[in-house]
């Protein structure tokens, strides 16, 4: 089914919202009523993935359409060029009433001690939305300010961060102004992101507890640790999913068969799985997003699984071509709009790009240097700059347990791989500079993430990889 209309877009997105957290995707700890309904009824991209995984360069590739290398947001709290091509422009220059509402961290802290995360986003950074109720960066759901339209009179959302947002995103639907223009709206969600324990007492105590199913890959020395930090996690999940449910009402009374509803993350977190916290690892738990999209005029009811590695940069091509609007200037991700149509196959060398310029924050603190890799439909295939690297076959090993990198038994899979990352980095004109090169060409040095000094870590069975032979 198609249109030449041009749909509603609610753009979902939840901070640090793993893939493997859902109900319709087998977690057995948790219940996602609303989240699973529209799984059924929707796209669901599978495969979905953020290559760098972590709040800034994620929301930076989401507004450009590039990768952090091509906008430069290639650490925490970087500002991004508001004078880049972005996503609310292109929208709103398309015809679209344009709002954005939550958590906004682009405009950056240059001083690498979050400064400006409190303070208030200027008109010139707001990339066009012409409706802006947000912050640059809080975690304190429970006494939340916010600004208007970069105004600079700090307001609060009353109570629980993230229902005071869906309320607010829901007056805007039944209450635009412009009702002949088509809306796209940014909901951007706080949680599940930590704080893990300050979700509405009526869910944490739903997990007081309880018995929490791990992953195989949390070794047993972090699995109480896990176990505790998985509790408020999915408390705070199970909050969004009643916030959830409340927004799709408030579609379906609107419009809701032209209305394209995307729910998506803008990564994932470890949540011990290998031992590690939090994100930025290039492991499933930490890549992997949800990705569910909804249009009954564009593509029916019926839900339908596609396995492609979307990522980031892939995102503002993607809703430009499937809202009929010109392509971007500049744009390094790919249209995939007519593959999420059915019209074209997933190519057979899909992937998505694997990334991190500098080995900053945990990946420092945990031993890693700054890696690229990619991520196909079946595999993952990763090499760090210090020499190290990951394969690992997701079918056979979905809990990435035995890598096979360096392997002579996986040698010719690993030089397939290695050939397809070196393709697309060329692409992307990224040319796998070290760490310390790009840390001193963004002047990044001096942030404190960057700063951070490795531990000493407690599972040294993680880093007993095989020396690579990489030609």
């Amino acid at each position: 089914m198609s249109t030449n209309q041009k749909p509603n877009v609610l753009f979902i997105l939840a901070d640090e919202w793993r893939a493997q957290a859902t109900g319709y995707s087998g977690d057995p700890n948790l219940k996602t009523p609303h989240l699973d309904q529209l799984a059924k009824e929707s796209l669901n991209v599978s495969h979905a993935v953020s290559g760098l995984p972590v709040c800034c360069p994620y929301r930076a590739s989401l507004m450009t359409g590039r990768y952090p290398i091509g906008h430069g947001v290639v650490v925490n709290d970087m500002e991004l060029d508001p004078s880049l091509p972005n996503l609310g422009m292109s929208f709103s220059e398309g015809g679209y009433d344009t709002a954005y509402i939550g958590k906004w961290h682009i405009y950056g802290s240059p001083d690498g001690k979050y400064t400006r995360r409190t303070q208030p986003v200027p008109p010139t950074h707001l990339l066009g939305f012409k409706s802006w109720r947000g912050f640059e960066c809080n975690h304190d759901y429970w006494d939340a300010s916010y600004f208007e339209d970069g105004g600079t009179e700090a307001k609060t959302w009353e109570g629980y961060e993230p229902f005071a947002q869906t309320d607010q995103a829901i007056d805007y639907i039944k209450n635009r102004k412009t009702e002949s223009e088509p809306y796209f709206m940014i909901l951007s969600w706080g949680p599940p992101h930590f704080p893990l324990h300050t979700a509405p007492d009526e869910y944490r105590k739903r997990f007081e507890n309880r018995e929490i199913i791990l992953r195989e890959n949390v070794p047993e020395s972090k699995r109480e640790q896990a176990t505790e930090e998985l509790r408020g996690y999915y408390a705070h999940i199970e909050a969004l999913d009643d916030a959830l449910g409340l927004l799709l009402e408030a579609v379906d009374a609107h419009d809701p068969e032209n209305t394209m509803v995307v729910f998506t993350a803008d990564h994932g977190d470890m949540s011990q799985s290998h031992g590690l916290p939090h994100k930025l690892y290039p492991f499933e738990e930490s890549i992997g997003v949800p990705f569910l999209c909804r249009w009954p005029l564009g593509w029916g009811r019926d839900g339908r699984e596609l396995a492609l590695p979307l990522d980031a940069p892939d995102l503002m091509p993607t809703l430009q071509g499937l809202c009929g609007l010109p392509q971007t200037e500049g744009v390094q991700g790919r249209d995939y709009s007519s593959v999420l149509r059915g019209d074209e196959p997933v190519e057979a060398d899909a992937c998505a790009i694997l990334n991190a310029p500098i080995a900053y924050a945990w990946l420092n603190r945990m031993g890693f240097s700054a890696y690229r890799g990619v991520r196909t439909a079946r595999h993952t295939y990763v090499r760090l700059e210090d020499g190290r690297g990951l394969l690992y076959d997701l079918v056979k090993d979905p809990y990435q347990l035995e890598n096979l990198f360096g392997l002579d038994s996986h040698a010719e899979l690993q030089t397939k791989m290695e050939t397809l990352l070196l393709k697309r980095l060329d692409e992307i004109d990224d040319p796998f500079e070290s760490g310390k090169v790009l840390t001193e060409k963004y002047g990044v040095g001096h942030y404190d993430e960057v700063s951070s000094k490795p531990m000493e870590p407690d599972h040294p069975h993680f880093w007993a990889w095989p020396s690579p032979q990489v030609g």
